[in-house]
């Protein structure tokens, strides 16, 4: 819960400070996508998850995901920080109801993502993750 969090960010560093956005992609984004397949020390050794994904990619799976399942689009814009076009801005809102619909639907995807992935051999013996 975020009540109980330490620090005032959701994601710190590891000195719990605000991490910058260079900083992110390169000491955590990257490396958690990207995996560490060469690692010499073999506890330190992963698979990559989707090689390559990006953080923007992330943004558009996510609406998608959204839309799949039934969220409003005023829901979804505001979820990405988006405002509607024209006057939808103006007289749709996001409702309480909605919020919790988010909740639930980004909730039940991260809970069963890792079956959207499985293992696949790949050239060399590396095993890569692949969509399924």
């Amino acid at each position: 819960m975020l009540e109980q969090a330490e620090h005032p960010y959701v994601i710190v560093g590891d000195k719990g400070g605000q991490l910058r956005r260079s900083h992110f992609a390169r000491r955590f984004w990257r490396p958690a996508w990207d995996g560490d397949p060469d690692n010499s020390d073999p506890d330190r050794r992963r698979p990559p998850v989707l090689r390559g994904f990006t953080f923007h990619e992330v943004r558009h799976t996510q609406r998608t995901w959204l839309a799949e399942d039934g969220i409003p689009d005023v829901a979804r814009a505001a979820r990405l920080g988006h405002k509607l076009p024209g006057m939808a801005d103006v007289y749709e809102h996001v409702t309480p109801v909605m919020k919790e619909q988010v909740f639930r639907t980004l909730q039940k995807r991260w809970e069963t993502s890792p079956l959207a992935l499985r293992a696949v051999p790949a050239v060399e013996g590396k095993i890569i993750a692949q969509k399924a």
